[in-house]
């Protein structure tokens, strides 16, 4: 059994909109301790030529998201699963043709930003990559058909993202703890997307990501997440505060409980607070939990 981990962003800039539809995006993207449980077992297929794929899942989610995930389970239709579509696109190219049984504990939730179906089918990719004649690049292309977060769930670093998601620079960041809250909101992605009104104009990245600036690049290597503040920051905010003003009630919970910095993730509704000490990230668990009850809370490690 291995962990299929989420991610959160520190800073997400959207500078426009492509032709193909698509949104140019700055970010960059931290792999984090809390994550599903997921394991791939090799299957003798019926057919040699028709890929098939069983999934066995414990849905530990919380509702309203609990039936986003029954909704592409085994006990849902599947054939909407990101899993499936990774495995299915991935059978032609391989070697040796197999099925694939797949047990996954889903604790990661979806529309939360952090990953959670682009994590699943990163851990697919990178199990069957060996059983392929695809380079790593050849890889990394592979997965962006899948979706455009996956490119990262195939590294081991954390990194600094660009294009669409595939474009990935390693990043060198300091370790870290945090507090990560997942309200009962979810916000969709191309929601999200589209509120944000982008331009096909190409304009150029802001001053921070032409190349991350001297003053960011130290703070990240030292774990000084406070000066991170008013330097990274997630358009999306702006977007998921004026929908759910509760929201905006959350971040400032984490700041003035102790957090050095917060942010929401990604385009989800799941926001995060950073801190550099153990009693601290007690501290601000303990304070959250309290003060924000119908939230769920829990900590992880950088």
């Amino acid at each position: 059994m291995a962990i299929s981990f989420s991610k959160i962003n520190l800073g997400l800039e959207i500078p426009y909109r492509r032709p193909d539809g698509l949104h140019e995006i700055r970010s960059i993207f931290i792999r984090t301790s809390f994550g599903d449980d997921i394991q791939f077992i090799k299957t003798p297929l019926q057919n040699p030529n028709q890929p098939e794929m069983y999934l066995i899942s414990d849905n530990q989610l919380r509702p309203p998201r609990f039936s986003l995930f029954e909704a592409v389970s085994e006990r849902g239709d599947l054939s909407k699963n990101i899993l499936w579509k990774a495995y299915e696109r991935i059978f032609p190219l391989l070697k040796e043709k197999f099925g694939l049984k797949v047990i996954l504990t889903k604790r990661i939730p979806p529309e939360g930003g952090i990953g959670g179906g682009s994590s699943n089918a990163g851990s697919l990719i990178r199990y069957l990559l060996p059983y392929t004649s695809l380079s790593n690049s050849e890889g990394i292309e592979f997965a962006k058909t899948i979706g455009a977060d996956v490119p990262f769930f195939l590294q081991d670093r954390n990194c600094l993202v660009f294009g669409i998601g595939e474009i990935l620079e390693p990043i060198d960041v300091a370790k870290g703890l945090g507090v990560l809250a997942i309200p009962g909101i979810s916000l969709s992605t191309k929601a999200m997307y589209a509120d944000l009104q982008k331009s096909l104009q190409n304009t150029l990245p802001s001053k921070i990501w032409k190349t991350l600036t001297e003053d960011v690049i130290g703070n990240l290597q030292v774990g000084e997440w406070k000066g991170l503040r008013g330097l990274l920051e997630n358009e999306f905010e702006k977007v998921a505060f004026s929908i759910h003003p509760e929201l905006q009630a959350l971040k400032l919970g984490f700041l003035q409980n102790g957090a050095e910095y917060a942010s929401l993730s990604g385009s989800g509704s799941c926001f995060y607070g950073l801190v550099q000490s153990k009693e601290s990230q007690d501290v601000l668990l303990k304070s959250m939990i309290q003060q924000f009850p119908a939230v769920d809370f829990l900590s992880f490690s950088i």
